[in-house]
Formats: C-alpha cells, sequence, structure tokens
C-alpha cells in the first residue's frame, strides 16, 4: 500500500520541478483533488467522463448496499446471525440505542436507517480510499493505480450535510407543524428588542449545523491523504539534492507514511461516528427545542 504511493508520488516528480505540471504542490494536489478518470467514454446518445470521486462514491454506495443484502440472508434463512450479519447487528443496535434515541428521543427509531445510512458509507469510503485499485483508461489503452476518497470531496459532503440539515427541518416541522417549527427557533421570554438580533443569529445558526458537518467531514479526510502523500514526496524531494539523502530518508518517510495509514483506519471509524452522533444531536434539538 505504502509502496502504491511511493510511486505515484515519484512519477510525476521525476521531472525538474520548475516544469509545468510537476511541481511539488501540483503533484499533491493531483492526489487529493478529483480529476477525470475515464475520457470519451460513449453509451449511446450519451458522451460521459466520470471522475475518480464520483467512481469511488458508486462504489462506496454499492458496497453498502451489497453489505446490507447479504446481511438480510441470515435473517431469511433463520438462526442466530453470524459473522458479516451479526457485525452489522451490532452497529446498528449500538446506533439505534446509544446514538438516536439517547439524542432525539423516543422518535430516534425513525431516523435510525438514515443515521445507519451515513455511518456506514462515510466508514466504506474512507476506507475504500485507503487502497489502491488498477483501473484500466481508455484514453491511454493501459492500467493505472487510482485510489480517492469520496468524502474527501467538499461536494459529497455537502450533499450529506443537505440530507442531515433536512432531516433536522423534518424532525421540528413534523412535531411541532411549520409555524411551530420556525417559532421554536427562538428560546421563549425574550423581550421584543432582542428579537431582531436574536432571529438572525438563530436562522444564521440553523444554517451553521450542517455546515460544521460539511466541513469537519471533509477536512479530516483531505488532510490524512494530504499527510500521507508530503511524506512519501520526502523521498523524491531529498534525491533531487543527492542521491544519499533520498536513500537515507526512504525508511524514515515509509515509516511515518505507514503509520499514517494506520491512523487513518482510525480515523475512518472516528469520523463516522462523528458525523452520525452530532447529525442525532442535531436532529434532537429541532425535535425537543426545549432540552
Amino acid at each position: 500500500m505504502s509502496l502504491w504511493w511511493l510511486l505515484a508520488a515519484v512519477e510525476p516528480a521525476a521531472e525538474p520541478p520548475a516544469e509545468e505540471g510537476h511541481s511539488p504542490a501540483e503533484v499533491l494536489m493531483h492526489h487529493v483533488t478529483d480529476s477525470v478518470l475515464f475520457r470519451h467514454v460513449d453509451l449511446g446518445p450519451f458522451h460521459l467522463e466520470p471522475t475518480k470521486h464520483l467512481v469511488f462514491f458508486v462504489a462506496a454506495a454499492g458496497l453498502v448496499l451489497l453489505m446490507c443484502r447479504l446481511a438480510l440472508r441470515s435473517y431469511q434463512k433463520g438462526g442466530v446471525p453470524k459473522g458479516l450479519a451479526a457485525a452489522v447487528e451490532t452497529i446498528v443496535i449500538f446506533i439505534r440505542d446509544e446514538i438516536a434515541e439517547k439524542n432525539i428521543g423516543h422518535d430516534g427509531r425513525i431516523y435510525t436507517p438514515l443515521l445507519c445510512s451515513f455511518f456506514f458509507f462515510i466508514l466504506i469510503a474512507a476506507l475504500l480510499g485507503l487502497l489502491p485499485f488498477p483501473v484500466y483508461s481508455p484514453s491511454t489503452g493501459r492500467f493505472a493505480i487510482v485510489s480517492a476518497t469520496p468524502t474527501g470531496n467538499i461536494a459529497v459532503t455537502l450533499g450529506l450535510a443537505i440530507v442531515a440539515f433536512l432531516a433536522m427541518q423534518y424532525a421540528g416541522i413534523r412535531k411541532y407543524g411549520v409555524w411551530g417549527h420556525l417559532k421554536n427557533l427562538v428560546p421563549p421570554g425574550i423581550p421584543k428588542p432582542l428579537l431582531l438580533i436574536m432571529i438572525p443569529v438563530e436562522i444564521l445558526g440553523m444554517f451553521t449545523k450542517p455546515f460544521a458537518l460539511m466541513v469537519r467531514l471533509f477536512a479530516n479526510m483531505l488532510a490524512g491523504h494530504m499527510v500521507i502523500t508530503v511524506l512519501l514526496m520526502l523521498i523524491p524531494l531529498m534525491a533531487a539534492i543527492r542521491g544519499v539523502f533520498g536513500i537515507a530518508v526512504i525508511p524514515v518517510s515509509l515509516a511515518l507514511a505507514l503509520f499514517i495509514m494506520l491512523l487513518e483506519l482510525l480515523v475512518a471509524l472516528i469520523q463516522a461516528y462523528i458525523f452520525t452522533l452530532l447529525s442525532a444531536i442535531f436532529i434532537g434539538m429541532f425535535a425537543h427545542p426545549a432540552h
């Protein structure tokens, strides 16, 4: 795994840094930003140019659906769930009992499927981003090693945040109606002159909650890959100064990169948990504004 990152970092940096498209900054951004994966893919009247983040996004969503279908087979056959089904059941029960119901209340079970979707998609998308995959490119006629984390794209985290935002508004409107939901944005008993300040602040706060979800997930997923790439780029950069320096830094660079990649496994689990937990807390705030 680390060897792939090394090859990916060395290949663009093998040319002199002064040439266009081969500076360290451009190499770094090439590995963490989105780019077209397949060019000139024609499907009848449609002309497609899917990007790597889109491909990995669809792959992560497909794996979530496949995992759920495989887990359901154990229940359809009867008996005690084992293996994958037992693991999925444990996580779902934890999200339902420890996250949804404790932060939303008795209505938490209604939002458990949504929260489980958040958790499993973010976790699998992050884990996919740590694995290299050989992908055939019709434009070049050869295979290329590709890896990407969909949640490292702010458009993806924006979509997740929008879904969480709609769930927050639904929780308030479902329980109090549209007018009651809007009235609950401002705490009761506030003097009328302060309403001129409180109403804009509360409306702004309604949007800052999903904004925080979006930025937190995006920044954490992007930062991990940037750190790994920078650590591995130390090898060609030091070798450009003198070959012996590049050789000397290899064990240090690989060891640090491997440590960060192992840490990313923990970060993937933590970020999936935090996004799910904060979404439940925010939904509970709109469902129970008095609390």
